[in-house]
């Protein structure tokens, strides 16, 4: 049986160890939320000014801190730049995964994936911006990121997905990359619209029906293409 001054002694160290575990979590919680200021900071001077023309100066000042807090967590303007649109990419990612491994037909999987990537978008409508300006934009000297991974990663599973489709004989036969790209296309028609004329009218069940559209084709049953005419 431990005597009392050695209870006394492990009670002591239990109460270090504890305090000592909720000041790193505390410490981690605020480096959390220093950093996320920094990357919002960014995302609203690189869209109002453009990246070249951002200053780090401009950028600590929207965050609140310091320009050396800045370089502690990025090293640069250029690494907060390629922070924001790598993170940005993650969660495109993690959501276009957790989309796929959903449980329901490959049709519910694919409405829960634009389910997912419109709120995310809605989210981050700063980030898709900058995304765009930056694609389709003149150089604005940043530092090269590669865009089209977030087309590759959209339409590779969405071809997955309709192969699933048409193996468990949901959708009709067809080439799967030609059906994803209309699937493709409709989503990024309905978050265009979204971004250019609001979000007012844009929401999760409006994008299910516009989808719906490509699912169930537009054409009546019996019906014929202009194509299968010729």
């Amino acid at each position: 049986m431990p005597s009392p001054r050695h209870a006394k002694d492990g009670l002591f160290l239990a109460y270090r160890s504890n305090r000592t575990l909720t000041e790193q979590t505390v410490q981690k919680q605020h480096n959390d939320r220093v950093r996320d200021r920094l990357l919002r900071a960014a995302s609203e001077r690189f869209n109002r000014r453009g990246y070249a023309a951002t200053t780090v100066r401009e950028i600590v000042e929207t965050a609140g801190v310091t320009k050396p807090v800045l370089y502690y967590y990025f090293g640069s303007k250029e690494g907060l730049y390629l922070a924001l649109l790598e993170e940005a990419h993650q969660a495109f990612q993690s959501r276009v995964e957790a989309a796929r491994k959903s449980s329901g037909t490959t049709r519910q999987k694919i409405l829960k994936l634009a389910e997912e990537l419109f709120q995310l978008f809605q989210m981050n409508l700063e980030v898709v911006r900058l995304v765009l300006a930056v694609s389709y934009g003149p150089p604005q000297g940043a530092p090269p990121f590669p865009f089209d991974a977030f087309h590759q990663t959209l339409q590779g599973t969405l071809e997955r997905l309709v192969q699933e489709g048409i193996r468990s004989g949901e959708f009709r036969s067809g080439k799967p990359s030609a059906m994803a790209t209309a699937l493709h296309g409709a989503l990024g028609a309905c978050m265009e619209s979204a971004l250019m004329h609001g979000e007012a009218g844009w929401n999760a069940r409006r994008i299910r029906e516009v989808l719906n559209l490509v699912f169930d084709g537009i054409a009546r049953s019996g019906g014929h293409s202009r194509e299968s005419k010729a």
